[in-house]
């Protein structure tokens, strides 16, 4: 067990205990579930009755993903586990230690995308080989499915943003199924609020670049957006507020990571940066001088803490939700 590294935001959270998964290669989504039992019922949209689960990325934990299922079988969604979600590692799948061989990836997120009885999908986890399925996918056989939520982080970052690129369905950047059975239970009213419309917040943000700013969402992992740069997604990041975070964050890897950003201009035209969880690395007193050396850089206000991320505080960001920034205090509005 390893004690995860809390980030410094509006008050003093619990601090989540990382689980190895057995029989698998290290899931850092994967924490020890403590408390009582999580109830999802109601959280995600009245349309949303069936939910699948693809693996788009490393291998999973796949009894803690059984667990997470029947969590929301219990609140009341039909689940569909597509063919390769749970599939085990085998003897075949030699240089491929990280992830299964992407044409099984690839076939359960077509399969679940053309589905028409899904309404949600939810991936296991994140880890090795999205930007795979980004590539392989025939996106031009598949129908845009605006209504059609997809649900993950870590590094189903690469296929929010092609999604958010290319038109496709809804990203949601929050929990995999990996995280849910353990998420602190505060944030499930909040992920409800963030599903269903209603004002989420306020978030008291430490200031790092002052300043009001309002956008629309993007969220993701910092090493997976330094990826995304480098793609033809076409992610409109203007006018944005865009919420970072970073996993096994040690300073000088962080400063690595921030450089590329820079230097990639991808964030140009941001209204504004949150950062958010940083977790698995080093301490914030280590982190905070290279925060400060680059907030500057991006020339919009820049702020810290928000509760999103490898953390068992993860909160759920819709990408077509807005953002408001003012005096150092984030709110998403009601949507109208």
């Amino acid at each position: 067990m390893k004690k995860i590294t809390a980030i410094l935001f509006l008050s003093v959270f619990m601090s989540g205990v990382y689980a190895a998964p057995a029989g698998n290669v290290s899931d850092p989504e994967v924490f020890a579930a403590k408390g009582a039992q999580r109830d999802y019922t109601g959280v995600f949209p009245k349309n949303v009755k069936t939910v699948g689960i693809i693996t788009p990325g490393s291998y999973p934990s796949a009894n803690n993903i059984r667990k997470s299922v029947k969590l929301l079988k219990k609140a009341g969604y039909k689940v569909k586990i597509y063919p390769n979600a749970l599939r085990p590692r085998k003897k075949s799948d030699v240089g491929n230690y990280a992830s299964m061989p992407a044409k099984y990836r690839i076939a359960d997120f077509e399969a679940a995308w053309n589905d028409k009885e899904i309404d949600m999908i939810i991936c296991c986890r994140g880890g090795a080989g999205t930007e795979e399925v980004v590539a392989g996918v025939n996106w031009s056989k598949l129908p845009k499915r605006p209504e059609l939520y997809l649900q993950g982080y870590s590094a189903v970052t690469s296929i929010l943003c092609a999604m958010d690129g290319k038109g496709y369905g809804r990203p949601v950047a929050g929990p995999n199924i990996s995280s849910m059975l353990s998420l602190d239970p505060s944030v499930i009213p909040l992920m409800k609020k963030m599903y269903n419309g209603e004002e989420v917040g306020p978030f008291k943000l430490k200031t790092l670049v002052p300043g009001d700013c309002s956008g629309r969402a993007l969220a993701g992992l910092l090493s997976r957006f330094n990826k995304v740069a480098k793609t033809d997604y076409n992610v409109n990041v203007k006018g944005r507020i865009v919420f970072i975070e970073s996993v096994f964050c040690k300073a000088d890897k962080l400063r690595q990571e921030l450089t590329e950003l820079c230097n990639s201009k991808f964030l140009d035209g941001a209204a504004g940066i949150v950062f958010c969880q940083l977790t698995k690395g080093d301490k914030m007193e280590l982190l905070m001088p290279v925060l400060k050396e680059f907030a500057p850089k991006f020339k919009v206000p820049v702020y810290l803490g928000f509760p999103f991320g490898h953390h068992t505080r993860n909160l759920a960001i819709d990408y077509s939700r807005n953002v408001v920034i003012s005096n150092g205090v984030l709110t998403f509005p009601a949507v109208k």
